[in-house]
């Protein structure tokens, strides 16, 4: 296959499938004039906002990795704050409803923002407290919620039309799901997905490559609420009651359990989730006081058998279907098998990086509990160069490094990028400045393609509105970010395997996507941690090759390794470290011949 025809099947237009949605237009538009039942119209209601709020969390738990089990508290906020205003203070209902949303999205912005310390059970548990914390004030505080009275009289959606107000929230809610679903499938397929799906991956990766966690956590909280928060006031317009009973913890594990079971981080998850939701609900209606029992025993059983869901079983059902086929249609047994070790083009990269620029290190130490581990340390990294930190084990080049890239603080002392101080910055405006990095641990994002691994490196060129519209009209999205991170693949010599995942390909291969995802970032300073740890000879050779080929393209790199035939083989200067001190700085050359490195590290064989 030509290089041309690769790229245009990687790269063409490929509009978004319309069909489901046009389906769906077609079902929900002629429902209500078809002749059934009545009870179906209400259970096609009651889909329609559940799913809604199920796609909040799956959003927030599939793609950001952060799980929730507070979610009817937020619910509960649309129902109370569309109820009570348009209950007694007689606004319009969907102005109502907008309030409601807007309050459900202020609580779960301001508990995404105090939990961002928190992480994975704590997290949950963090999420659970609140939804407690709002269950209990609406019990409680009675002359407002009417405690477990609760508020009837509720307005129903009717927009005008008093006598077919069934018809017309049928129709508001499935409206709504559609463009819920629009959304939720627009994240899914841009950059917006695939920064909270680092965010998942490791928060400081993903900040490494620019992205601001904290903002991105508070705010795919905030939605996830705010879609919470319009189920919420779905149901209480549906119902004309709302009452403390129906927000309880039992909620939040049914709306989870529907997630989970649909397939966490998949678009049709939500749906098939919530229609599964339902048929369990209508089965245990008779041993209702069991519910917590069943439902516990049914997350259990689908995490065990089936962590992908029902979403993930239908897609693995119809991939053997189809022989086995993956991303690029070849087995995805056999994808792994036929690899050969990649080796880099030596083409120009198709991108100016930064280039010319030094990192200049003063004096930096850093201490853990009373001991240093990296103890008044200076370094100057010149431009265009590729400079080498070795060291023994527990030496402090680690540390050094993190302290570069701004994970860690140093106690005293100075690092600047050029003319820029980066002390005080944190790790993504560091990047954001021209600092990439790759790690000593893959850090790459599993679950999508090997280009949408390098598109996260490339800078955004357009707003995201106008990548909706895009998506709308069909069009394929970030057309010229998606050329720049396939021709940074095509000088790694990895553009056939653009449209495969990174589990498909052999390890040598997934530490150059990493590199190439790094070089998309245009750095000004390259800071490699160990790059050709667990590698074979012919893989550290070729990344070798690649290296060289960075600095000829004007791109200055620090980096951390043991292999010292690959150290002495790439780096123009050496500056070696010991017990945290630096003990010597040089050429290749001079560090193999300095007694003090030959007796620290190196040892009496190392010298030639």
């Amino acid at each position: 296959m030509s290089d041309n025809t690769l790229q245009a099947r990687t790269l063409q237009a490929r509009p978004s499938n319309r069909l489901p949605y046009a389906i769906a237009i077609a079902i929900f538009l002629l429902l209500p004039w078809l002749p059934v039942n009545g009870f179906y119209i209400f259970l096609a209601q009651t889909f329609f906002y559940t799913a809604i709020a199920v796609t909040g969390l799956n959003l927030l738990l599939g793609l950001s990795g952060q799980m929730s089990i507070g979610q009817a508290g937020f619910y509960a906020l649309g129902a109370y704050g569309s109820a009570l205003t348009s209950l007694k203070l007689g606004w319009p209902v969907p102005l109502s409803i907008t309030f409601g949303v807007l309050i459900a999205a202020i609580g779960g912005g301001l508990v995404g923002v105090f939990a961002l310390r928190t992480r994975g059970l704590y997290l949950a548990m963090t999420t659970l407290a609140v939804g407690y914390i709002l269950d209990i004030v609406g019990q409680r505080w009675i002359s407002l919620t009417g405690g477990a009275m609760g508020l009837s009289g509720v307005p129903s959606l009717d927009l005008g039309f008093p006598k077919m107000s069934a018809t017309v929230f049928f129709y508001v809610s499935g409206a709504s799901l559609i463009i819920v679903q629009l959304l939720a499938d627009f994240i899914n397929q841009s950059r917006l997905g695939r920064n909270l799906r680092a965010i998942r991956e490791s928060e400081v990766f993903a900040a490494s490559v620019g992205v601001d966690v904290s903002l991105w956590k508070a705010a795919i909280f905030a939605f996830a609420a705010a879609l919470a928060g319009l189920g919420g006031a779905f149901f209480a317009h549906q119902s004309g009651y709302v009452g403390s009973d129906a927000f309880s913890v039992r909620l939040s594990i049914a709306l989870l359990i529907a997630t989970v079971v649909g397939g966490l981080g998949t678009k049709t998850g939500p749906l098939l989730g919530t229609l599964i939701l339902m048929a369990i609900v209508e089965v245990i209606a008779d041993i209702h006081k069991y519910g917590l029992l069943i439902y516990g025993s049914i997350l259990l059983i689908v995490l065990l058998a089936l962590p992908k869901g029902a979403a993930g079983l239908i897609s693995s059902l119809a991939l053997r279907f189809k022989g086995g086929t993956s991303l690029n249609g070849t087995s995805a047994n056999a994808a792994a098998s036929e690899l050969a070790p990649a080796t880099s083009k030596t083409g120009a990269l198709p991108m100016q990086q930064g280039g010319n620029t030094s990192l200049s290190i003063q004096g930096i130490s850093k201490s853990y509990s009373g001991l240093k581990a990296v103890d008044q340390v200076s370094v100057e990294v010149k431009p265009n160069t590729i400079h080498g930190l070795i060291g023994p084990n527990g030496a402090g080049k680690s540390t050094i490094i993190n302290m570069i890239a701004g994970i860690y603080r140093a106690d005293e002392g100075s690092i600047h990028l050029g003319d820029l101080d980066l002390s005080s910055l944190d790790i993504a405006k560091r990047a954001n400045l021209g600092l990439a990095r790759t790690f000593q641990n893959l850090q790459l994002i599993e679950g999508v393609s090997v280009l949408d691994n390098v598109l996260l490196g490339v800078a955004h060129k357009h707003s995201y509105g106008k990548d909706f519209v895009t998506f709308m009209a069909g069009g394929e999205l970030e057309g010229d970010e998606r050329k720049e991170a396939f021709a940074i693949l095509e000088f790694f010599g990895l553009a056939q395997f653009a449209d495969r995942l990174p589990t498909q390909l052999p390890y040598g291969h997934r530490k150059l996507i990493e590199l190439a995802r790094a070089i998309a970032q245009r750095p000004k300073m390259l800071l490699l941690d160990e790059p050709i740890a667990g590698m074979n000879t012919q893989e550290a050779k070729a990344i070798a090759q690649v290296i060289r080929k960075l600095r000829e393209h004007g791109i200055t790199i620090l980096l951390v390794e043991h292999n010292m035939e690959f150290v002495m083989s790439v780096c123009d200067t050496i500056s070696v470290l010991n017990f945290g001190k630096l003990i010597a700085c040089g050429t290749p050359a001079e560090i193999q011949n300095n007694p003090e490195v030959i007796e620290a590290y190196l040892g009496t064989g190392a010298k030639k």
